[in-house]
């Protein structure tokens, strides 16, 4: 009878850490699929953000530069391109 009851002991702490093993494996792989939903929820984000201040145009075409002239520029010039980006961007 002693042994039964050893028996029976083995056996329940063998389900026991069976239980408790896929449970923890399971949390595991819970929080790893949360994990990668956030990153492709914050990529997306990211994406989105970024077209917003992208250097395309409203017809999605990549605008050039409009003077190759020299680097010093009109303050009259800074003035027009600032109004135009607050217009652009709703600020």
């Amino acid at each position: 009878m002693r042994w039964f009851k050893v028996a029976a002991v083995v056996v329940g702490v063998v389900i026991a850490f069976m239980v408790v093993s896929s449970v923890v494996g399971f949390l595991l792989e819970a929080m790893i699929a949360v994990l990668a939903v956030a990153a492709i929820v914050l990529g997306i984000t990211v994406a989105f953000n970024r077209k917003r201040v992208s250097w395309q145009g409203a017809s999605g075409e990549v605008r050039g530069l409009r003077n190759r002239g020299p680097l010093r520029r009109n303050p009259s010039d800074v003035d027009e391109d600032l109004a135009r980006l607050r217009r652009e961007t709703g600020g």
